[in-house]
């Protein structure tokens, strides 16, 4: 069953290739995630170079589709999608003046549609709000290092 990742911009900050780490799922990046990445391009430390390698690579995807409605990723066999549209947050007390809320507020609404969706960042305090939400929320861990497989 294929899955929808939200991810959260601190997960493009501290890997500039997780858009392909999510297999043949779709990944979805809300629009105040880049508009989030367009702060962080001019700094000159890896947070910058991260943010500057998404937008880029964003950028030749959307010449190869339609980033609104999802493009294929061509190492994976997923898809990348830009939502534009912050989902409602009408009933869950959180305040959409609030980017980690809105960015949250695209999973949501996307579980309220029945889809298989995960919320994925590295900021505790918005996987507490997601789960709170009844999102399946994960951080993401692609880069740590698992020690039984470095020893046999």
């Amino acid at each position: 069953m294929k899955k929808s990742f939200v991810l959260d911009t601190n997960v493009l900050l501290h890997n500039a290739a997780a858009l392909e780490a999510f297999a043949d799922n779709e990944v979805v990046i809300p629009i105040d995630v880049v508009e989030e990445l367009d702060q962080f391009k001019t700094l000159s430390n890896e947070l910058g170079r991260n943010a500057r390698y998404v937008v880029r690579e964003l950028d030749r995807l959307r010449t190869a589709g339609n980033l609104r409605e999802g493009v294929p990723l061509e190492h994976t066999g997923g898809t990348v999608r830009v939502v534009l549209q912050p989902g409602s947050l009408e009933g869950t007390g959180l305040s959409p003046a609030i980017t980690d809320n809105r960015i949250i507020s695209v999973a949501l609404e996307l579980h309220r549609k029945g889809v298989h969706v995960v919320f994925v960042s590295k900021d505790m305090n918005a996987r507490i709000k997601s789960d709170a939400l009844g999102i399946r929320t994960e951080d993401f861990e692609q880069q740590k290092v698992d020690i039984d497989t470095l020893y046999s």
